[in-house]
């Protein structure tokens, strides 16, 4: 005896095509909403813990931590990190952002003294010097009335403050430096730098 099996479609029910379009007005306005209306990112920037005076070592305990929505000008981090042991240059007090301008690095610290020096780009590296490297400075000066000259190294591993390209015209060959020095090598600087040749020749890092 045979058996005959029945089978029948399952039908699922169907979804209005305007209720549809609404749905998915409805979450893309939501999604709107919610990118309209959530807050803006926020950065870290580091705030004086205490007044502190310039000319200091920075230590992890002298700074804090701030949030705000635009670091433009500030020092941004967590954390002091590569800034330990760099000093400022003027006194903030407690609560104020610490700013680029107000930092000097360590090298500062150990020759405070910043001098001014204009150099042709051929005794400069040819002005190829950026604040940071370091030059070892050599000074040439006459041995007497018909002599030859004589070039001494007066100093190594000085710090370059700033460095800048002398501008345009008769100075175009020129560099603008600042040098960190003590108080004997500003002098051997400033007078060679009237009576003599100064060289500059860059410290490999």
């Amino acid at each position: 005896m045979a058996l005959g099996i029945r089978t029948h479609a399952l039908s699922l029910p169907s979804i209005d095509r305007k209720r549809m379009i609404g749905l998915v007005l409805a979450a893309v306005a939501a999604l709107l909403v919610l990118l309209l209306t959530r807050p803006p990112d926020r950065v870290p920037v580091l705030i004086a813990s205490a007044d502190l005076p310039p000319g200091q070592a920075l230590t992890a305990d002298d700074v804090t931590v701030r949030y705000v929505e635009s670091s433009e000008g500030l020092v941004e981090g967590s954390a002091l990190g590569a800034l330990a042991s760099w000093s400022l240059r003027a006194p903030i007090a407690e609560g104020e952002p610490l700013v680029p301008s107000l930092l000097q690095p360590p090298e500062l610290l150990e020759a405070p003294n910043v001098i001014a020096l204009s150099l042709d780009e051929s005794h400069a590296v040819l002005g190829r010097l950026v604040p940071g490297d370091r030059v070892d400075v050599y000074v040439t000066t006459a041995d007497g009335v018909g002599e030859g000259s004589v070039t001494q190294l007066v100093a190594t591993g000085v710090y370059i403050v700033e460095a800048r390209p002398g501008g345009e015209g008769l100075n175009a060959d020129r560099v603008n430096l600042l040098l960190a020095v003590d108080e004997e090598l500003a002098q051997t600087i400033a007078g060679a730098a009237r009576s003599g040749a100064v060289d500059l020749v860059r410290v490999a890092p």
